[in-house]
């Protein structure tokens, strides 16, 4: 049987935005320091890796990061900009760029608030 693991890089970035729909002092402009983990899985090449972190790290700074980082994000989307929403955006990107194994997903809005999505969460919504 082939062994598989997963590996998780974290990625920071900041951002501005404003929840228009929303009733709370949320609507207000205000920014984060957004803290991104992609987790990537299966099973182990011929070097024992799943992926090279260094790999990883060059696809999600170029297709999420970058677009994102010190950017006001109603700017740039027509979605109300929750970290729920932006976590599926973030999803939805990599798999665009061809991001193999991706598995999860979790987007740190706070220090002790964060949104998540897995492959089954992704799989049960199909």
């Amino acid at each position: 049987m082939p062994r598989t693991a997963a590996i998780t890089k974290v990625f920071r970035f900041e951002a501005a935005h404003r929840l228009l729909r929303h009733g709370g002092e949320c609507a207000n402009l205000h920014g984060h320091s957004y803290e991104l983990w992609v987790t990537v899985a299966g099973p182990l090449d011929e070097n024992g890796m799943v992926a090279d972190f260094g790999d990883l790290k060059a696809v999600v700074e170029e297709a999420v990061v970058a677009p994102l980082d010190h950017r006001c994000l109603n700017d740039l989307f027509d979605f109300e900009t929750t970290v729920e929403n932006l976590a599926h955006w973030v999803w939805d990107r990599l798999e665009e760029v061809g991001l193999r194994g991706l598995a999860r997903v979790r987007l740190w809005e706070t220090r002790t608030a964060f949104a998540e999505i897995t492959r089954a969460d992704r799989e049960a919504a199909r």
